[in-house]
C-alpha cells in the first residue's frame, strides 16, 4: 500500500492522458509544491458528491496516478499546472490533513497487456486518429502512426461526450477491448439522442 494525496475533480482522468488544472486552494497549492519538491505526483479522483471546492467531496474509488508535466503562474495570480496521467489505483481508504487535504491509502490496479488492435473497432481508431490530429493540441507531440487499443479506449474515453458516470465505467474497465465496446454503445446512444433532437426540433 502507499499513501498518496488525492484531487477530487468533476473529471476523470486516463493513463497517458493530459489535463490542465488551475490550482488555486492553499491546499492544493501545498500539494503542488509538495510534489514538487519530492518528485511525487498525487491521485484524481471523480467526484461522487459534492463539489471540487470545499470539504465535502467524497468520490470514486479508481483513479489515475498523475505526473505534473509543466507548470506556470497565471496572470490572475492563479497557478497552471498539466498533469499527466500514470496508473490506475484504488483507494482502500482515505484521511484528511490539517490542511484539509484529503489523502488516501491505495493499492495499484495491475496495468493490462498492450495486444494487437481489434479489426472490429477500425472505425474508433479512425475517429480517434481524426480528433488528435485535428483538435486535441494536448498530444501534439505523439507520434500517431501505431497505436494500441489502450490508448486510443482512453482517448476517446477522454474526448467524447459521455456522462461522467460512463466516464468512471470506463477507467474502471480493465480491458481495452471491453472499453471500445461500451465506446461503441455509448456512440450510437449519442446518435439516437441527436436524431430524436432533430426529429422533435
Amino acid at each position: 500500500m502507499q499513501n498518496i494525496p488525492l484531487f477530487p475533480l468533476n473529471t476523470v482522468l486516463y493513463p497517458h492522458g493530459r489535463m490542465p488544472l488551475r490550482i488555486f486552494e492553499p491546499r492544493y497549492l501545498d500539494m503542488v509544491s509538495e510534489c514538487m519538491k519530492t518528485s511525487s505526483g498525487f491521485g484524481v479522483c471523480l467526484i461522487r458528491k459534492g463539489a471540487e471546492t470545499g470539504s465535502s467531496a467524497t468520490c470514486f474509488d479508481i483513479g489515475t496516478y498523475a505526473e505534473i508535466i509543466d507548470f506556470s503562474p497565471q496572470a490572475d495570480g492563479l497557478l497552471g499546472i498539466t498533469v499527466q496521467g500514470k496508473r490506475r489505483f484504488k483507494v482502500l481508504q482515505t484521511a484528511r490533513r490539517d490542511n484539509n487535504l484529503l489523502t488516501g491509502e491505495i493499492a495499484w490496479v495491475t496495468a493490462e497487456q498492450s495486444g494487437a488492435y481489434p479489426e472490429e473497432y477500425g472505425q474508433l481508431k479512425d475517429l480517434y486518429l481524426h480528433l488528435v490530429e485535428n483538435y486535441e493540441t494536448l498530444y501534439n507531440h505523439e507520434d500517431h502512426a501505431s497505436v494500441s487499443p489502450m490508448l486510443v479506449s482512453y482517448r476517446l474515453a477522454e474526448f467524447l461526450p459521455f456522462a461522467k458516470d460512463a466516464k468512471q465505467e470506463l477507467l474502471e474497465t480493465d480491458d481495452a477491448a471491453a472499453r471500445l465496446e461500451l465506446i461503441k454503445t455509448g456512440l450510437m446512444s449519442l446518435e439516437a439522442e441527436i436524431e430524436d433532437a432533430i426529429a422533435r426540433a
